[in-house]
């Protein structure tokens, strides 16, 4: 497995939903495991409500349902104007 790298904001802008959602399921992970085993450190809180900020974003059940049009999965969410 390669080594974890936290998502950013500025990352994700370059990137389509297609290419952030195994990086969002990949952290998903990371975080689930942190969690459950208590291991959470100071200062973390930030980092993880950054994942919270992009995962809303990425796979929001509420975003306009856009299946019609290829730039919905495939153009960088900086370009749509959506983080």
């Amino acid at each position: 497995m390669a080594a974890f790298k936290r998502l950013t904001v500025e990352e994700a802008r370059t990137l389509s939903r297609d290419e952030l959602l195994p990086r969002v399921e990949a952290e998903q992970h990371h975080w689930d495991r942190l969690i459950s085993r208590g291991q959470i450190r100071v200062g973390e809180d930030e980092a993880y409500k950054t994942f919270l900020r992009i995962t809303h974003v990425v796979i929001d059940p509420m975003a306009r349902d856009e299946r019609h049009d290829p730039d919905f999965w495939t153009k960088p969410l900086g370009e749509l104007g959506e983080l």
